[in-house]
């Protein structure tokens, strides 16, 4: 009877003009009457072959079937419905959808007048993800912070500081999107600063892709010409498509910060079974003042293609011709892992966005070996030379240690040094996380020592697990070099409601990554909500 007051509560939206009473056991004065009347109307209901209603009587799981069979086919015909509407008719036909099949052989009228049941809750399908388009085209997302610090040792004047995100993004069609981002901080300070950024109009097409406004492209190749961790995002124009794929003419980028930098690239895969990526980039740069262009060629050697290469060359034409050239090689042999990187740099190659420095000769390489299963090491070396191949600029080695605990856990323990060959020095570094003490209680710690200056730092951390929802941490450190040698915090964690977290802390000589930075008592409090 429920599902069957979800029906009436449907059909309320499907007004029509009161015509007369359908069945002879409904009285003029139920307050069901005009829910009944409009349900009959509509051939929702036909009642039974005496001409009654039975609304006192039991609704049997397939005489509701039916009904909902027939309120499918009259929102088929409709021009329009209510996307609440649509989506209770959804539940009902996934809930029957067993006593709607049957109907096909129990019920021959229902089959001639409506179809086969599975292809109307296809098209209902169908309509709810039409309406659910047009009636939710904008999805908002973002987070609202605001935080309270005050010194108490010594004690100083409170701060109260606040920050707002906001992410709109709207779906024009099945193509197009468009959003935009604001930011806004110090609204409790009473001078507000408002920056709006992140603007895109975006169009997708089957090959084709057109974007204005914020624009993120992929680095290109290994790095010489375009590298995305250069800019990260910037304000300009990207478009992509494919040009003919049938002479296989490749798959071509440009994109460009209008001011600063235009860049063009096309990208082939080659060979019998298209096993080389090849890249070809072009790049027009205002703000470095010259001409890029390079060349880069990935692919995979070994009968289980386990060793990957990439290899890229490019040249610079701003006051002089100058190139660079970069060297992947990326490779697992049973249970070894290697890695080398490689790289020359002549001085005066200057592209905008290039992910290396100027006038550098570099080797890296790192090995990773599984000692036991839960043992593992890594290697590292890295070697840096100016261009002239006179002096080393950088050259180091390391090593490091992870052992796996307890992996249910995430129990760890790690051990690692670093050495500076030029200047004779290394750090090593320890630690050992998430040790269960006792029911609810997780204590970690790390250390580092330097030398041969002798000094040293460490931190531990107990976590206590209050409540479900709240979480208490108690820190302790020491540094032997910082502005004083020791300093304590203290945490709670409150996770208030979903996506609504409150967190009050107290540092006494604020700490931050092995760190002490100063010798100050400070009381902090932020409550954050994100959506």
């Amino acid at each position: 009877m429920k599902k069957l007051v979800l029906v009436l509560v449907l059909v309320l939206a499907f007004t029509l003009t009161a015509l007369a009473n359908p069945f002879v056991d409904v009285p003029l004065n139920h307050w069901a009457y005009d829910s009944v009347q409009s349900l009959a109307a509509k051939g929702v209901i036909v009642g039974f072959p005496d001409g009654t209603f039975g609304g006192a009587k039991s609704l049997t799981r397939y005489e509701f079937a039916e009904a909902t069979a027939k309120a499918l086919a009259y929102v088929e015909g409709m021009d329009f419905a209510a996307a609440d509407d649509v989506a209770i008719l959804e539940k009902l036909a996934i809930e029957f959808a067993d006593e709607l099949a049957s109907l096909g052989v129990t019920v021959a009228d229902l089959e001639a007048s409506l179809g086969a049941n599975s292809e109307a809750i296809a098209a209902l399908e169908t309509t709810v993800a039409k309406l659910d388009s047009f009636f939710e085209p904008v999805v908002i997302s973002g987070d609202f912070t605001a935080s309270y610090e005050k010194v108490v040792v010594p004690m100083a004047v409170a701060t109260l500081a606040d920050e707002t995100n906001i992410n709109v993004v709207a779906t024009i069609n099945d193509a197009t999107t468009a959003g935009i981002s604001v930011g806004v901080v110090d609204i409790f300070g009473g001078a507000p600063v408002v920056t709006w950024g992140s603007f895109f109009i975006d169009y997708q097409g089957a090959d084709l892709q057109l974007r204005a406004g914020f624009v993120e492209p992929a680095t290109i190749g290994l790095g010489l010409i375009y590298a995305y961790g250069i800019t990260e995002g910037f304000d300009g124009f990207l478009a992509t498509w494919v040009w003919d794929a049938e002479t296989d003419l490749g798959g071509w980028t440009l994109f460009g910060d209008v001011e600063d930098f235009y860049v063009a690239n096309v990208a082939f895969d080659l060979g019998d079974e298209d096993e080389v990526a090849v890249g070809v980039t072009g790049s027009y740069d205002v703000l470095a003042g010259g001409f890029a262009g390079g060349a880069d060629v990935a692919f995979a050697l070994g009968d289980d293609d386990e060793t990957a290469i990439a290899v890229e060359a490019g040249v610079f034409y701003g006051a002089a011709l100058t190139y660079a050239g970069a060297l992947t090689i990326g490779t697992s042999l049973d249970d070894l892992t290697l890695d080398i990187d490689a790289h020359y740099v002549t001085a005066g190659f200057i592209p905008t966005n290039t992910d290396f420095t100027a006038d550098t000769l570099g080797v890296g390489v790192t090995a990773g070996y599984p000692l036991t299963d839960e043992l593992g090491v890594t290697l590292g070396w890295a070697y840096e030379m100016d261009s002239a191949m006179v002096a080393p600029i950088a050259h180091d080695a390391s090593v490091d240690l992870l052992y796996t605990v307890d992996a249910a856990t995430e129990e760890t323990a790690g051990l690692g040094v670093a050495y500076d060959v030029l200047l004779a020095t290394a750090v090593i570094d320890a630690s050992y996380a998430n040790y269960p003490l006792a029911d609810d209680y997780v204590l970690s710690g790390a250390g580092e020592y330097d030398y041969p200056a002798g000094t040293y730092a460490a931190v531990a951390t107990l976590e206590y697990d209050l409540a479900e929802d709240m979480d208490l941490t108690v820190e302790g450190r020491i540094d032997s070099d910082g502005a004083v040698f020791w300093s304590a915090g203290v945490e709670l964690a409150y996770a208030l409601a979903e996506a609504t977290d409150l967190t009050v802390g107290f540092d006494m000589n604020t700490y931050d990554d092995m760190v002490i930075l100063d010798a100050l008592g400070t009381l902090t409090a932020e409550l954050a909500v994100s959506f």
